[in-house]
């Protein structure tokens, strides 16, 4: 049965990959991270979470209802949460919230105006002003060695900027990564991967990739781990 479904997946163009947003994935690298910084939480990322049960944890967020939402949810007993957007310099910034028929779309919340297809959906949205951060800034309260991971929808490049002295520390890095101009302005792809390399981090895994419909379906983004050379 398992082969014939390989067959009938081949035949469209498609092959099975098993699921690496999972714990056991992650803790096969056996990283040790005295803390873990989750930027961009909208809901909270539990397999993150429960892949280091005995990390702290530092959620940054602009939107303050992430923190609720991971509280409800169960999925995380200890944190500390930041309600700040992060980027290469300290200040504020315009935070759009869009709308659909579904009603607020908090997850797709972006500080860069949204181009993709995606966009089109959009009924209304909303503008909110927001404190920005650097990430080594927030950092410098939390010692130890780190795992970071950022979902900021577009701002990616800007977060990596503000953290040069946090990513020397990184023992891993999860990091969406646009692949297409999803966004007004969004970095590429290169530049990020750059940064990264300079601090030591390599390209080691694509965890998750979001695409199209379609057999010639193209990548949107990516989630990439980037680790050590040696890990």
């Amino acid at each position: 049965m398992l082969q014939d479904l390989r067959r009938t997946l081949r035949s469209e163009g498609m092959v099975a990959h098993p699921i690496k947003t999972r714990p056991p994935y992650l803790r096969s690298y056996q990283f040790a991270p005295d803390v873990v910084f989750d930027v961009g939480v909208d809901k909270g990322t539990a397999w993150l979470y429960r892949s280091f049960p005995d990390a702290q944890f530092v959620l940054v967020d602009p939107q303050k209802h992430s923190a609720e939402k991971v509280r409800e949810r169960d999925v995380l007993d200890s944190f500390h949460f930041h309600a700040t957007a992060l980027g290469a310099h300290e200040g504020k910034a315009t935070l759009m919230v869009p709308h659909s028929d579904k009603g607020e779309e908090k997850g797709m919340a972006s500080l860069l105006r949204r181009t993709d297809p995606a966009a089109a959906t959009f009924t209304k949205t909303e503008k909110h002003y927001v404190p920005v951060k650097r990430l080594d800034d927030i950092a410098l309260a939390y010692s130890g060695r780190v795992g970071l991971k950022i979902d900021t929808e577009g701002s990616e490049l800007d977060v990596l900027k503000g953290a040069q002295d946090t990513l020397k520390r990184c023992d891993f890095v999860i990091l969406k990564l646009s692949n297409t101009q999803r966004f007004a302005g969004v970095g590429l792809p290169s530049q990020a991967v750059a940064l990264l390399a300079e601090a030591g981090l390599e390209w080691r895994d694509v965890l998750h990739t979001g695409s199209g419909p379609g057999k010639k379906a193209h990548p949107r983004f990516m989630n990439v781990l980037f680790t050590r050379w040696t890990t």
